[in-house]
């Protein structure tokens, strides 16, 4: 069934830009799976909450994605019959995925999947920068940098709430600081 659901994103995603499927929900879902064998949870709710915790976004846009995401996820996941134990598990891992709302992962598989979208986060923010505006020169580019540079802080000092996620994303925390330290240097400023 995973493999259904699999295809029902990948659809959805079709429409939009590659990049997002490409940086940001498969490494999602591979960091989700490696923390669940770490952590010892429940994998199948940690893939299904993995696969779908951006449902709401990709369909509706990014306002309050995790609210009409766990909807969503719920309609699909009924379609396919799960148990309402584990669509309710997933529904919570959906809603407290980002870190910033009034909801927080209570459960350790909610907090893998919060994990792993922050640790994705690094994996995307390293092409966006190399992709930018050829050299940062342009006022939209600094605007990018600082939305960058406060969302890494974020999810480096809030999202990650497994120990292990830190020792996976440090070399790229690192890298994305170099880079957005040394723009900021070029252009005479300081954070």
């Amino acid at each position: 069934m995973i493999e259904e659901i699999k295809q029902i994103i990948e659809k959805e995603y079709a429409d939009l830009d590659y990049f997002d499927y490409r940086y940001h929900l498969l490494p999602v879902v591979e960091y989700a799976e490696k923390l669940a064998e770490i952590c010892d949870v429940n994998k199948e709710v940690v893939e299904l909450s993995a696969w779908l915790h951006d449902i709401g976004r990709i369909k509706f846009g990014a306002r309050n994605h995790e609210l009409t995401g766990a909807g969503e996820a719920e309609k699909i996941l009924r379609q396919f019959g799960y148990p309402d134990e584990i669509i309710e598990q997933v529904k919570h891992c959906i809603l407290a995925h980002r870190g910033s709302g009034s909801i927080q992962p209570q459960t350790m598989e909610a907090k893998v999947v919060a994990t792993a979208d922050a640790l994705a986060h690094f994996d995307m923010f390293l092409p966006m920068l190399t992709t930018m505006g050829k050299g940062g020169k342009g006022k939209g580019d600094k605007i990018i940098y600082g939305w960058i540079y406060e969302k890494m802080e974020r999810d480096w000092n809030k999202k990650i709430l497994i120990p292990e996620a830190m020792k996976i994303a440090e070399e790229k925390y690192k890298a994305i600081k170099l880079v957005l330290d040394d723009k900021s240097s070029e252009k005479g400023e300081r954070r």
